[in-house]
């Protein structure tokens, strides 16, 4: 199977249990479905628009399928649109056409805390940790949908901790001590506490160094091993994003590009960014 320059859209499908040692998952997990060859998909967007006003159209119509348990990452130049379309997948963009359904039900129109009720967590690229507060104090924020469960969010913390090795013995240290890349472990781990079945992850190595670089995806790549969470990954340091990718989708000028396995987009990488600048005049990733 070759690089597309369009993915059709597939029938949604179930995803297993979240996080192992984690209670169940999302409630909207009851639901099954296949998609083409069997393959069941958890995530589908289709023709996803989103404008910021009347006449500036940042997506003009963006498709997407992620299969349960599986990392997509999303590439493309500066101004593509990447980041807007995870915002407009966690209800934080105005949505203005398309359709995005999980496990096939629609979810797009939803406000972003009733995403967060349907098991969508969304790590931004701007840092949110509350330096000033310790590294369990933050995570335990993520526990705000079960804040009247004290026992619960006592066990999802932990359970988290347990996910990610270069933070775990810094619990009760302030966030704001931490490197760069360990306050980003922190936010998406905070994420985690939510128990999300997907989790939506916004340039989470921006403005890192290359040793921190490594550090959170070295992480990520564990993370995949614990936990099979869906995951829907914006980056612009392609090829660390590549390693933990199982698909990849390339946007431009906010529309698809082209997309295929991690494999057969490494392979074509300096073709497709010569194609980003083609369009745009910069390729403006680190590939």
């Amino acid at each position: 199977m070759g690089v597309r320059t369009v993915r059709q859209g597939r029938r949604s499908g179930h995803r297993k249990s979240y996080v192992r040692g984690l209670s169940g998952g999302s409630p909207g997990q009851q639901r099954c479905s296949r998609g083409v060859s069997g393959m069941s998909n958890y995530l589908e967007v289709q023709g996803l628009r989103v404008s910021y006003e009347r006449d500036i159209e940042i997506l003009r119509g963006v498709n997407l399928v992620a299969r349960q348990s599986s990392t997509t990452v999303i590439i493309g130049p500066n101004g593509a649109g990447k980041s807007t379309f995870l915002k407009g997948l966690a209800g934080v963009a105005p949505v203005t056409g398309g359709e995005v359904r999980l496990l096939g039900q629609r979810v797009d129109g939803l406000t972003s805390v009733q995403l967060v009720g349907k098991g969508i967590a969304f790590v931004p690229q701007e840092a949110s940790v509350f330096g000033q507060m310790t590294v369990d104090e933050n995570l335990r924020l993520g526990g705000w949908t079960i804040r009247g469960n004290r026992s619960l969010i006592d066990q999802r913390v932990e359970t988290c901790l347990q996910l990610f090795d270069s933070i775990k013995n810094f619990r009760g240290r302030k966030a704001g001590d931490l490197s760069g890349g360990q306050q980003k472990l922190v936010e998406i781990a905070r994420g985690l506490v939510s128990e999300p079945s997907l989790l939506l992850l916004d340039e989470p190595t921006a403005g890192l160094s290359p040793i921190m670089v490594k550090e959170v995806y070295e992480q990520l790549a564990e993370l995949r091993s614990k936990a099979p969470v869906t995951i829907v990954l914006v980056e612009q340091n392609v090829r660390e994003a590549l390693a933990v990718a199982d698909h990849v989708y390339s946007l431009s000028m906010g529309m698809n590009d082209v997309d295929g396995s991690s494999e057969e987009i490494t392979g074509k990488l300096d073709s497709i960014v010569r194609g980003w600048m083609s369009k745009t005049g910069t390729g403006g990733s680190s590939a």
